[in-house]
């Protein structure tokens, strides 16, 4: 199985993928994220966040020293998608920058890249903080795709698998 985290920060959630999707030793988890000591540059609206990403980058890898499986990718989701040469992506969880723009790009350009069959989590669907709504580029996308995947579950996270 193949598996991508945009939004990895600590990469305790990287861990739980590793280990319960990544299992085998053919298994791989590509993590991207810039592991800045700022949440996303240039995005006032989400900087109080800026904090608790301070050192993030050093519990990061010493989170995963352990995981041979796991692939960082450092940098931002625009960047380094494009870097995963292989198409045919089992699962996805987006995570990373929470705009409705940035979301919408990040599923975009992964949809190329995955199986039929393969699964989409996106975290924080209602998220709604200072004007960041991050629905509106999950609907924007979902509608783009009508009948072309079903729908998991819809709650504070939303699942698809794409058909």
């Amino acid at each position: 199985m193949t598996c991508v985290e945009i939004g990895s920060f600590e990469g305790r959630g990287s861990l739980l993928i590793a280990d319960k999707l990544c299992n085998n030793k053919d298994s791989k988890l590509y993590c991207i994220d810039p592991l800045d000591n700022k949440y996303v540059k240039n995005n006032t609206n989400l900087s109080f966040w800026d904090n608790a990403c301070n050192g993030q980058k050093d519990k990061f890898y010493n989170n995963t020293k352990n995981h041979s499986n796991i692939v960082l990718l450092e940098g931002t989701s625009d960047d380094m998608i494009s870097k995963i040469e292989d198409n045919s992506i089992n699962f996805v969880y987006i995570d990373g920058d929470h705009s409705h723009e940035q979301v919408y790009k990040d599923v975009i350009n992964m949809l190329p890249k995955m199986k039929s069959n393969s699964i989409i989590l996106f975290d924080d669907y209602e998220f709604n903080i200072n004007n960041v709504k991050t629905s509106i580029g999950i609907d924007k996308f979902l509608k783009e795709i009508e009948n072309k995947y079903e729908l998991l579950f819809k709650k504070y996270q939303l699942a698809i698998r794409i058909k």
